[in-house]
């Protein structure tokens, strides 16, 4: 009887032992899943309050550049230029006439603007943060195509945010 009674208190002490053992094991994977929530939580929060409106889209016929402005109207703060997506779609003013989409790049100066490149000509209303777009303010933005556009044809702008908002415009180009 007394060997049975110390066979039962080992198994119950093993038990006891393993689970203390696992213990932080299972709360290292609960704080990993608690962290990934919450930076979930944290950037689909982020989305939600951001908003922008693309609009004064202007390019002249048979100039490769465009301007347009953007204004922030959600609330969030946005300034990670670098991150951002301009895509323009438009008829060139080249042999064939070809429909083009060019994917632009962010330059930091409009000083000597290259083609397939985009930048900031100015913030209006920038009085909180400056060189950033704060919630009401407006990007005016200057963009530089590869070829002419041609007469008479639609010109389309998109413009996503690094979080993947996204706004569009198009206008017909006289």
């Amino acid at each position: 009887m007394g060997l049975s009674i110390a066979i039962s208190g080992g198994i119950v002490t093993f038990a006891i032992v393993y689970a203390m053992m696992s213990f932080p094991a299972i709360l290292d994977d609960t704080t990993k899943v608690s962290t990934s929530s919450a930076q979930m939580s944290s950037t689909l929060n982020s989305i939600l309050h951001t908003n922008i409106n693309l609009s004064s889209l202007q390019n002249i016929s048979g100039s490769s550049t465009v301007n347009f402005s953007v204004n922030n109207t959600g609330n969030t703060i946005l300034w990670n230029y670098n991150k951002f997506d301009v895509i323009v779609t438009y008829q060139a003013n080249t042999i064939g006439t070809p429909t083009l989409t060019e994917v632009l790049r962010y330059a930091n100066s409009c000083t000597s603007l290259t083609s397939d490149h985009w930048c900031i000509q100015s913030i209006t209303n920038d009085l909180i943060h400056p060189g950033i777009l704060d919630p009401k303010e407006t990007l005016n933005v200057k963009a530089e195509l590869q070829n002419p556009t041609n007469p008479l044809s639609i010109l389309t702008a998109n413009m996503g945010t690094d979080n993947g908002v996204l706004s569009t415009s198009s206008v017909r180009i006289i």
